[in-house]
């Protein structure tokens, strides 16, 4: 059965500033980004593909504080939680200095029996603000986004995590591999070049950032 990306999908790669990092002729803002990550799990037993989207608190030291779900599937996104929650992050700067941010990641889940297509998404409703009532970046959010197709006669599983720096433009300038998978790393690159993005703005204008994506596959027959 093909299930595809439906609704709607922001990546929040901007983080959140404090009140008191906003101050007055800071300086550029540069989002938390993922350093290290390790395997999502996909259970052969769930029949569900599609997207989970995490926000993500990190603070000043790069350490995952709170995690909150902000897109979900129910049989998924305990998994995406749990794995997230041991991911590494270098905290966001204002100016050069550290500073305590929110930001997202979207773990797509992709079988097998999804196939590649483009699907338009619209943007989704800004976050609530936290209890501290933080100020919010307006998000990078995708526009246009596709499963990946998985390669033919592999057998290979697992989750590959890849960063892509988004310029002010909306247009992805580079990518790093934060988990490579050997033989599904390549399609997963191939894939998200035909996303397509709304750069992230802050006080009004548009800024480059950065996303994380994560690509969960797994095999024919969940083997």
């Amino acid at each position: 059965m093909r299930h595809f990306l439906i609704g709607t999908l922001a990546l929040m790669a901007v983080g959140l500033c404090s009140a008191e990092a906003l101050r007055p002729n800071a300086g550029p803002f540069e989002s938390a980004e993922v350093v290290s990550a390790e395997d999502v799990r996909y259970s052969a037993q769930s029949a569900a593909v599609g997207a989970v989207v995490l926000e993500i608190t990190v603070s000043e030291k790069g350490e995952v504080e709170a995690i909150r779900s902000i897109r979900e599937i129910p049989s998924l996104t305990e998994e995406a939680v749990k794995s997230v929650r041991r991911w590494q992050f270098k905290p966001a700067l204002l100016y050069g200095k550290p500073t305590r941010s929110r930001t997202a990641v979207a773990v797509i889940f992709n079988s097998v029996a999804t196939y590649p297509l483009e699907t338009v998404l619209g943007g989704i409703s800004a976050t609530e603000a936290g209890v501290d009532s933080t100020p919010e970046p307006e998000p990078i959010k995708v526009t246009s986004a596709s499963f990946v197709k998985y390669p033919f006669n592999s057998l290979a599983t697992g989750t590959v995590v890849i960063r892509a720096n988004i310029d002010a433009e909306g247009l992805v300038r580079d990518v790093v591999v934060i988990r490579d998978v050997r033989t599904l790393t390549g399609p997963c690159l191939e894939g998200l070049k035909r996303w397509k993005f709304q750069p992230a703005e802050l006080r009004g204008s548009p800024i480059s950032s950065s996303i994380c994506v994560a690509f969960v596959l797994r095999p024919p027959n969940g083997s």
